[in-house]
């Protein structure tokens, strides 16, 4: 088990999940049990969406900001928390 994995049996087996922060909606079908993986998904949703989209990845069980990726014209943009 690494240390990114969330403990199966101890509450809820996906808590990394996507936030649009300009719908300020969750991200229907992102939930994931590796940081790492939710970080791509949010690259993945944030590719497809519309310029200047805010796809956050967030930890439900603790409610902490893991990252923000935006889109812009050319580049997508990351900010760690």
């Amino acid at each position: 088990m690494t240390h990114d994995r969330y403990p199966r049996g101890e509450g809820t087996v996906r808590p990394f999940r996507l936030w649009n922060a300009n719908l300020k909606a969750p991200v229907r079908w992102r939930y994931y049990s590796d940081k790492r993986r939710a970080h791509m998904g949010a690259l993945y949703e944030c590719r497809w969406a519309k310029i200047g989209t805010t796809i956050e990845v967030y930890d439900c069980t603790t409610g902490r900001l893991l990252g923000q990726y935006t889109l812009h014209p050319t580049t997508i943009t990351y900010r760690e928390a």
